[in-house]
């Protein structure tokens, strides 16, 4: 979605190997999820929301960051403005029992500090370096780790699907990056 949205709302031009990338990792995508059935449920209509929050969210940072150059600054405000928000609806939709908060502290703190924290942190330092389209290209390599570590971890069998899925999106995230080196080489 991040091309798309740069290309129709910003007016901005993209590297032509961009768009066989997008291709590619959609088709990648497709098959690291086993998806047979053509229906479409609140919970796929929800993850495409999310999706175009998450698109917006790579532009927004690319701009913000490229224009003030504050990337631990920007990342941590992000945070808190986000621990804030969810705080604010665990009060109202969930029943806090201290006693099962220190249970699960140590899940709590992971996902809180190093995959929301810190993880947004190094996305948006990454983010310095590299324009959102080939950014949000990258970011979906995460499917392919996602995959690795399913089958490292929890020792789950890997279709051909899964492989070719695998296949398709690095192949996408190389083309993206390596076509605009070799024409600036040439």
């Amino acid at each position: 979605m991040v091309p798309i949205i740069i290309f129709l709302f910003r007016k901005k031009t993209i590297h032509w190997s961009v768009w066989p990338s997008v291709v590619l990792c959609l088709i990648g995508g497709y098959l690291l999820t086993n998806f047979y059935d053509a229906t479409v449920r609140l919970g796929d209509t929800l993850v495409l929301l999310g999706a175009l929050f998450w698109s917006t969210h790579i532009i927004f940072v690319g701009i913000i960051v490229s224009k003030y150059n504050l990337p631990l600054t920007i990342g941590a405000v992000q945070t808190l403005i986000v621990a804030f928000l969810s705080f604010l609806i665990g009060i109202i939709y969930e029943e806090f029992i201290f006693e099962n908060i220190l249970k699960e502290i140590d899940s709590i703190l992971y996902a809180g500090i190093l995959s929301g924290g810190l993880a947004f942190v190094l996305q948006i330092y990454a983010q310095k370096n590299i324009t959102p389209a080939p950014a949000a290209i990258i970011f979906s390599l995460e499917g392919v780790f996602a995959t690795i570590a399913a089958w490292f971890l929890l020792n789950q069998i890997l279709g051909i699907n899964n492989l070719l899925g695998c296949f398709f999106i690095l192949s996408g995230v190389l083309l993206s990056q390596l076509l605009p080196l070799m024409k600036k080489s040439n």
